[in-house]
Order: structure tokens, then C-alpha cells, then sequence
């Protein structure tokens, strides 16, 4: 019976290709594909008619490799990209690296596995096995913050025009100096305008210091067409909104609807509404499973459109503006 030696002699590249062809055919590029194939039928491998024998079944394994540098906290996220994988219909499978393992021993865990992710520094020399062979590789911490910048015009457009949508016609902004040169602020305008709605420049608030915030709720009842709805520059902002609204005795969203633009630098206890890049707004897991079968399955193309877009996370802080308070305005 002739070796896959033979065949790779035959066609011209190494074992490792030749196994790859006639057991992940799918990470092969055509011509080596086809190469490998012709040489197989030449020779006879295996005394049957290899171009009519059915196609392998594609894996779907994903292997996890934890680095020896890891901290004990990123070994937790082993069952939560478990689950990612298997919602997608991938087997997963993780290893800790010791250091200590040859490179041999390293592609043995691999052995099987259509896509790779790291967490930590992965040996460069096992990286570049990944590359040569096709193996799909993706660092799980260079993925989970390759997060598009936020375009504020349009982040502050749809903001403004979910509360309108919801019926608030007395919208206010609060914000302090913003960094990106009052883009957000003109997404404002510009939802306001769409929707027929009045830019009444006392409702524009700026912010420099946390009394302002309070000074900016206690100044909400002397208008003589109260303010039903914010959208706040940033999510601290809204944050800071939110607290000095809650000790003025408003209630939200019951009183008062507030969207922020952005998303919090941490996790705050209140849920509030706010828009966000998608990848911002998937879990870890979620994310990083999701980028990894989307190149092993051929769909990078289609991620990167739906990064450019942007997501209303609805939290607990919008409520449709009722007609009994329209009345009152």
C-alpha cells in the first residue's frame, strides 16, 4: 500500500499536508488540495478511486491554551467559552502550558483542532506552527479589545431619537467639555431636528464638577415645560446624573428618562440605557468565540460591516412618555 511519504514525495510538500488534505481538507488551500489529490490518484493510494470517495467530515474541535503566565482569574473563563463554542456547535477543549513542553508536545494537543485560541503569551515558535499548517490561531486578549472607536454623532443621534420615539418632546443634554470636538452634541441637534422637536438652549447643560449635577436637578422643576428625558455625553456622566436626579426626589425613568452615549470604564449597580458598539456590548466568551468561527467558517467580511454599526442597549432607565404628562406641559 502506498505511504503518505510516497505521496508526498509525489506531490511535492510535506506529510503534514498530505494528512491535512485527507483529514481537514477544509483548511487546504485548492491548488495544494488539488495537487495532493492528483498525486493520490496517481499512485493508487489505498486502491480505490479517491476523487470519488466522500469529503471528510469538517472538524469542530477548538483548543484553549492557557499560557504559564496567566493569572488564576483567566482559567475562569474556560466554562464560559465552553458554552460559547457549544451554542455554535464546537467541542472545546483547554490546556495549561507549563512551559517545560516541546514544541511536539505542544501540536499534539492541538491535534484535531480547526481553531486556536490563546490566553496569555503563547510560545512564538508554536504560533508559527499555526500559520504554517493554517491552523486558525486568535489571542484572546488582543480580540476582546479590538473594539471600533465610538462614533459619538451618531451614538448621540440614536440616543436622542429613542427617547423621541418614545414620545418625550423636552429633551435635555448634559455633558461636560467633550474630546471629540462637540460631535456628540451636533448627533443632539440633529435627532431633534429629525424629529421636529424644539433645541431649547436652557435644556443644554455642561458640566465641570459633581455639583452641577445637582444643581442641574434642582433647576428642573422651575421650567414651565418640564424636562421629561436626557441623553447624558458619557456613561459616568449619566451615572452622575442619575444620583443627584434620585436625591432630588425625581424618579427614574418614572419622572425622568435618561440615555447615556458610551459605556461605563466600570461596572456601575445601576442597568441605564445606553448606546455602545456591538462588540462592546457581547460578553467576553462571546466575543472571542464568535471572531474565531467566524474566520474559520470564512465570514470576517460580514463582522467587520456589523462593527460599524451601533446598538441601543436598552437598560432600566427609559419609559414611554405618558399623555396624562403631556397634558401638563
Amino acid at each position: 500500500m502506498v505511504s503518505t511519504t510516497e505521496v508526498a514525495k509525489h506531490a511535492g510538500v510535506s506529510q503534514t499536508t498530505v494528512s491535512r488534505v485527507l483529514n481537514r481538507p477544509e483548511q487546504v488551500r485548492k491548488e495544494t488540495y488539488d495537487k495532493v489529490m492528483q498525486a493520490l490518484a496517481e499512485l493508487d493510494y489505498g486502491n480505490a478511486n479517491i476523487s470519488n470517495a466522500e469529503p471528510a467530515v469538517p472538524s469542530k474541535q477548538v483548543a484553549v491554551l492557557f499560557s504559564k503566565d496567566c493569572a488564576p482569574g483567566d482559567f475562569s473563563r474556560l466554562q464560559e467559552l465552553t458554552e460559547s463554542a457549544q451554542l455554535s456547535g464546537y467541542q472545546l477543549a483547554g490546556y495549561a502550558l507549563t512551559g517545560s513542553e516541546s514544541l511536539e508536545e505542544s501540536k499534539t494537543l492541538v491535534n484535531g483542532a480547526v481553531g486556536v485560541i490563546g490566553i496569555g503569551g503563547i510560545p512564538s515558535e508554536l504560533q508559527e506552527y499555526f500559520n504554517e499548517t493554517g491552523l486558525v490561531f486568535l489571542q484572546a486578549e488582543e480580540t476582546a479589545d479590538d473594539a471600533k472607536p465610538l462614533d459619538g454623532r451618531k451614538a448621540a443621534y440614536l440616543a436622542a431619537g429613542h427617547l423621541a420615539e418614545k414620545g418625550h418632546h423636552q429633551i435635555a443634554w448634559v455633558g461636560g467639555d467633550l474630546p471629540d470636538s462637540g460631535e456628540k452634541l451636533q448627533g443632539f441637534y440633529e435627532a431633534l431636528a429629525h424629529h421636529q422637536l424644539k433645541l431649547r438652549k436652557k435644556r443644554i447643560h455642561t458640566t465641570q464638577s459633581p455639583s452641577d449635577f445637582d444643581a442641574i436637578a434642582a433647576k428642573l422643576r422651575s421650567f414651565k415645560k418640564p424636562t421629561s428625558a436626557f441623553v447624558a455625553a458619557s456613561y459616568e456622566d449619566g451615572l452622575k446624573l442619575f444620583n443627584a436626579l434620585k436625591s432630588a426626589g425625581f424618579k427614574v425613568p418614572k419622572d425622568i428618562s435618561i440615555v447615556v452615549v458610551g459605556e461605563p470604564e466600570e461596572e456601575g449597580a445601576v442597568e441605564l440605557t445606553a448606546v455602545k458598539p456591538p462588540s462592546a456590548a457581547q460578553p467576553f466568551a462571546q466575543r472571542v468565540m464568535g471572531r474565531l468561527l467566524q474566520q474559520i467558517e470564512g465570514k470576517e467580511t460580514e463582522v467587520q460591516a456589523v462593527e460599524d454599526e451601533l446598538q441601543l442597549v436598552k437598560g432600566t432607565t427609559v419609559k414611554k412618555f405618558k399623555e396624562r404628562q403631556k397634558s401638563k406641559a
